[in-house]
């Protein structure tokens, strides 16, 4: 039996449920996403207005730390001179490991754990340290087969290559941390103790005191303040 609906109405009536299938399909992802606590990553600007990297940008390493600064916090000025940042990074520590774990029945090693180290300080201009020696670790584990030593290799490269930058940035994610807020701002009043600089006086409103009348005394409110 033939439709007497136009054709028009036949493909809309044809096509609207798939579509209405797709707005659900997605609807449902995201609210699974949500649920499963996902979220996009977003950037957190550093506390600092320059700083200073104590890592040759000519390494691969302080190439991949300058881009994730200047992508989490481009108003953060990177100079090239400790004596002009407000904050400089230390490196104390940055070290490659490649430990056997364990051996096949001929004795030989068939798997490899692979880690990273790196330890570092921040301090500013005068020395004083804005966040003591933080370390940061990476391990990743991998099989070895020492009848392909050139692909093997090739594959540990590309594995430390993926732990640095993850070690990067979780490194800019300490460098934004909220809790180094408060020793940058002592160390900028202390700086500017040193240069003589007076702070801004605060200015202090006195209310007016109402006339007191028959019915009504006059009433005195205390202000206060709230400091973070």
């Amino acid at each position: 039996m033939k439709s007497n609906l136009p054709l028009a109405r036949q493909k809309k009536t044809v096509l609207y449920p798939r579509w209405l299938a797709h707005v659900s399909g997605c609807m449902g992802l995201v609210i699974l996403l949500a649920s499963c606590g996902f979220s996009l990553r977003s950037t957190t600007p550093l506390p600092f207005e320059t700083l200073y990297l104590g890592i040759p940008d000519t390494t691969r390493f302080g190439a991949q730390i300058r881009r994730a600064v200047r992508a989490a916090s481009p108003e953060t000025v990177l100079v090239t001179d400790s004596k002009q940042a407000e904050a400089s990074l230390q490196v104390v520590r940055n070290d490659r490991t490649l430990i056997p774990v364990s051996l096949n029945a001929q004795g030989r090693v068939n798997e490899y754990t692979l880690g990273l180290t790196f330890t570092f300080r921040l301090i500013d201009q005068r020395g004083r340290v804005l966040l003591p020696d933080t370390t940061l670790t990476v391990f990743r584990d991998m099989p070895y087969d020492d009848q392909l030593v050139e692909a093997k290799q090739s594959q540990i490269e590309t594995l430390f290559t993926s732990m640095q930058q993850s070690l990067v940035d979780r490194l800019v994610r300490r460098l934004a941390a909220p809790d180094i807020l408060p020793s940058v701002q002592a160390a900028r009043a202390h700086s500017a103790d040193e240069n003589g600089v007076a702070p801004k006086p605060e200015t202090v409103l006195t209310p007016k005191r109402p006339t007191p009348t028959p019915w009504q005394q006059p009433s005195i409110h205390r202000g206060a303040e709230m400091f973070d």
